[in-house]
């Protein structure tokens, strides 16, 4: 049995993965902060080497993304780069240290538009980071990362697009468009949670080809067709309202957003298969499960 330690496993995706772990019944071991400092190399080396006699895979889904959204990132930027590059960039060179493979949590923000129809491939350069502006300030942190990771070879990096399922959280989408006083209109692919592990951890018991992999669900959808589906399964107790165009938008956010649709041809030359992203959209709406007051 392969023994996985796991960062970040008190985040909204690392806790994905916990679930996800315990049900393939697998070695895997959560660690925080406040038991070992991660962020250190020589630490984390040790806690390895002595504590847990080595690794087989590790599991990457800290970072920083900043709350109570991403515009945060534009304030605290010292913890997003710590968070989102330099701590990629030590695990990458522990790897190789140690002979472990690992997986990052990335991002697939980093483009605008849906490339002519086709979606922005795995090999398609960035259009929303540093090099391609306008971009937020985690987006081009996350676009750097994944420059550097691009070439290790025991790295996975997995793009998770506006994570959802049915359980009611802040950082759920479903649940921010249940709560936005107003809905911004855009096409979008994006990732069920559950969905999203899944797909990482098979990657791994795969032994698939390491390099970045698109993990959303297939297809792509308008906020307005999620929104309508809200409104035919929940049938909230509310009005929905839309900005009326980007330039109203942005007169409340703070920083660009990226709205993109990907392409998942390389995750299913691996024979990964994602459900489709209306039936993951409707399958979470039908087994909604709201927080507990």
């Amino acid at each position: 049995m392969s023994k996985i330690l796991l960062l970040g496993a008190s985040g909204y995706i690392g806790q994905a993965f916990i679930t996800e772990l315990a049900r393939r019944s697998c070695e895997a071991i959560p660690l925080s902060r406040a038991q070992v400092n991660y962020c250190d190399f020589n630490t984390l080396r040790g806690y390895i080497r002595d504590e847990l006699g080595g690794i087989d895979f590790l599991i990457n889904a800290a970072g920083y993304t900043g709350k109570p959204n991403v515009d945060q990132c534009e304030v605290e930027k010292d913890a997003t780069l710590r968070g989102n590059l330099l701590l990629p960039q030590m695990l990458s060179h522990l790897a190789a240290a140690e002979d472990f493979l690992w997986l990052q949590a990335g991002t697939g923000c980093l483009y605008q538009g849906d490339n002519g129809g086709s979606g922005y491939n795995e090999e398609d350069p960035p259009n929303f980071c540093f090099s391609s502006p306008p971009c937020n300030f985690y987006c081009g942190v996350k676009a750097l990362a994944e420059q550097v990771l691009r070439e290790d070879p025991r790295c996975y990096i997995a793009r998770l697009r506006i994570p959802f399922d049915e359980f009611d959280d802040s950082r759920n989408f479903l649940t921010k468009l249940l709560t936005y006083e107003k809905v911004y209109v855009n096409v979008n692919t994006i990732s069920h949670r559950g969905d999203f592990v899944r797909a990482c951890l098979d990657l791994f018991e795969r032994d698939s080809p390491r390099g970045i992999y698109n993990i959303t669900n297939p297809g792509a959808m308008n906020t307005r067709h999620i929104v309508a589906m809200m409104e035919k399964i929940l049938q909230p107790d509310r009005e929905f309202k839309y900005w009326e165009s980007d330039e109203e938008f942005y007169k409340f956010a703070k920083s660009p957003r990226s709205n993109c649709v990907l392409n998942m041809a390389r995750l299913e030359s691996t024979g990964i298969q994602m459900r489709s992203l209306k039936e993951a959209i409707k399958d979470s709406l039908m087994n909604w499960t709201p927080l507990k007051q």
